[in-house]
């Protein structure tokens, strides 16, 4: 058996005011931390940044499971706290390497084809894992996949 995520034990991350943290929210740290900590290191950024970034992703989804676990795509909403948290952190460390980008698929691509191309191919995740991981449906995984494969294999 695995250990619970750090942020889903007593006194490692988030708590939800006080309150014992809903078994849905941990349920989900268990199944998508380790990726999303993946992610963020993919995105360039160093062990202990990836995971301070994805602890602060946590808290601020503990803070508004309710309303994400009732909304229509849940994931899908997480996915877009991830991913504004990373891009955060890795302008920042653009920005302190004086601009050299680290990340030449979102240099290249759009930021949600560029997501699935990195999961996909950098994280070895399948087409559903990563439809799952982003909330989003195979189709359009699928489909953003070869769009992102024909511009980064045929640059103009």
């Amino acid at each position: 058996m695995t250990a619970a995520p750090r942020s889903a034990r007593p006194g490692h991350g988030p708590t939800a005011a006080g309150s014992p943290l809903p078994l849905a929210y941990k349920a989900f740290c268990l199944r998508n931390e380790n990726r999303y900590v993946q992610y963020a290191r993919a995105r360039s950024l160093e062990p202990g940044r990836a995971r301070a970034v994805v602890e602060a992703v946590l808290q601020v989804l503990v803070e508004r499971w309710p309303r994400i676990i009732s909304g229509d795509r849940p994931a899908c909403e997480a996915w877009g706290v991830l991913v504004s948290h990373v891009g955060a952190a890795a302008r920042d460390l653009q920005a302190a390497d004086h601009g050299h980008a680290r990340d030449a698929v979102h240099k290249t691509l759009p930021c949600r084809q560029a997501d699935i191309v990195l999961l996909r191919y950098r994280l070895s995740l399948s087409t559903a894992e990563t439809a799952d991981l982003m909330g989003l449906g195979v189709a359009e995984v699928t489909a953003s996949l070869r769009r992102g494969l024909s511009i980064l294999l045929n640059p103009a």
